[in-house]
């Protein structure tokens, strides 16, 4: 197990053994000086206190495998988790600068509120499909569309809005549909660091102002590209269950108390594959003149 996935477990586990404490004190609350609760009380918080530094252990080792440049994801000033890189790394004062990758901004964050990098599944990625995919010359993650596979295993892209296709791999893809995109905030959130201070000189002002204009303009296209997103699933979904209603008439079976097709219709039952039974008209028997029984004339029926 590597030392991102104990950290992830561990973070796990203290949430469900804080959980637990607290109730376990609520209860005392209500039953104070219970022997049993006080003992169960006194445990939990000992759990609590181990997890804990356990997972600062961890968590220093983990900030030893950290470099600069290295992909992961990063909590941003909304709570969220986002893809990024590192950028600097200040290990001794747990700061690690990072770019978001897919909006572009930059941030600060500890080494607890980071997590490794998730690319694309295989079956994300397939010809025709949408995509987010690395562009080299800046480094971020913009909209394509997968042309096809290479021999190698690779895939051609063509990024959208863009006369420029590249050949990348599956590590350089990201699905379109991001974790966060449907909880997009209504404005651009400007991180603490591009806020403009009274302290800061005239040029880092315009610095700060030209970062923040092209990061709202970032999610002004971003909150477009979501909403035609849902738009389009919206429509395919609409689509697809129009046919599966569709195949659905087409294969229902006829019940045997349908109305008939035509004038000469019968109801009744139907699908056996056999002829419904035919019965000869009935008519009124006609007895000859002479018929007679021990000398007694019959009458005649018309």
């Amino acid at each position: 197990m590597s030392v991102d996935q104990t950290v992830d477990d561990l973070v796990q586990k203290l949430s469900e053994h804080r959980s637990q404490l607290e109730q376990v004190e609520q209860l005392l609350v209500a039953k104070p000086g219970d022997s049993m609760l006080t003992k169960l009380h006194e445990d939990l918080k000992k759990v609590v206190e181990l997890t804990e530094d356990l997972m600062k252990t961890q968590e220093e080792r983990r900030a030893k495998e950290v470099k600069v440049g290295d992909r992961c994801e990063a909590v941003w000033t909304d709570g969220k988790w986002y893809t990024a890189r590192v950028d600097s790394v200040d290990e001794a004062n747990n700061k690690y600068g990072v770019t978001y990758l897919v909006y572009g901004n930059t941030g600060e964050v500890r080494i607890e509120n980071m997590r490794p990098y998730k690319h694309a599944k295989k079956s994300q990625v397939r010809v025709g499909a949408e995509v987010r995919a690395f562009w080299q010359a800046d480094g971020l993650f913009y909209p394509a569309t997968v042309e096809s596979i290479t021999s190698n295993g690779h895939y051609r892209v063509n990024f959208k809005g863009y006369k420029y296709k590249a050949e990348l791999s599956l590590s350089e893809i990201l699905p379109i549909h991001q974790e966060n995109d449907d909880e997009l905030p209504e404005k651009a959130v400007i991180p603490d660091h591009l806020k403009i201070k009274p302290t800061d000189n005239v040029k880092q002002k315009e610095l700060k102002k030209k970062k923040i204009k092209a990061l709202k303009s970032r999610h002004r296209k971003r909150k477009i590209e979501v909403e035609t997103e849902k738009k389009k699933n919206s429509w395919q979904s609409f689509l697809t269950g129009g046919k599966k209603k569709l195949r659905a008439l087409k294969n229902r079976k006829k019940s045997i108390f349908a109305s008939p097709d035509s004038v000469d219709g019968r109801v009744g039952v139907v699908g056996s594959g056999k002829r419904m039974t035919t019965f000869d008209d009935r008519k009124r028997h006609s007895f000859q003149e002479d018929s007679s029984v021990a000398g007694v004339k019959l009458p005649q029926f018309n």
